[in-house]
């Protein structure tokens, strides 16, 4: 092998190297972008208003805490809480779906569907028995209430996720 062949296999693999190491780089940060894409048409602390939030819990709030621009495993999250007294909340949060995975979420809902929430979207179901968290679909919208506060939060969290749904897009 002559010296100019070595040289030109050396320049191409290092050519080939720096173009590997720009495209890894152009993929990692489309990645982060799309995991830090804000949500379209609002998030989950324009569902539910402080004064809402206080009337679910039966006392004072703080404001709303967002934490928006989360990634889920089904597609973007929103999450917003309202903290009263520890260890009272309201926790609001917003999944936007992909179409392929609404079927899945509303039939693992369906199975758990109870009367008392028709009318909450799409299909509606209770977490668990407690009832301190409520599940709901709205098109592609998936929204899931959690309540902690004193007393039976039944009625309460229903009034909550009735709000959310009026005002998700």
């Amino acid at each position: 092998m002559s010296i100019r062949t070595v040289i030109k296999l050396i320049g191409a693999t290092f050519v080939a190297s720096a173009i590997w190491l720009v495209a890894g780089s152009i993929a990692t940060e489309n990645r982060a972008h799309a995991m830090t894409a804000p949500l379209p048409q609002g998030d989950a602390c324009s569902l539910i208003t402080k004064q809402e939030a206080e009337a679910a819990m039966g006392e004072a709030v703080t404001g709303s805490k967002a934490m928006s621009n989360l990634q889920s495993g089904s597609g973007p999250l929103s999450s917003c809480q309202f903290a009263g007294s520890s260890p009272h909340q309201v926790n609001v949060n917003l999944t936007r779906l992909s179409a392929s995975a609404v079927p899945m979420y509303k039939g693992m809902c369906a199975k758990k569907a109870s009367k008392d929430l028709s009318g909450l979207g799409d299909v509606a179901c209770w977490y668990n028995e407690k009832h301190e968290e409520l599940h709901a679909m709205k098109g592609t919208n998936f929204l899931s209430v959690e309540l902690q506060r004193s007393g039976d939060p039944t009625e309460a969290i229903k009034g909550v996720m009735k709000k959310a749904l009026e005002r998700v897009k």
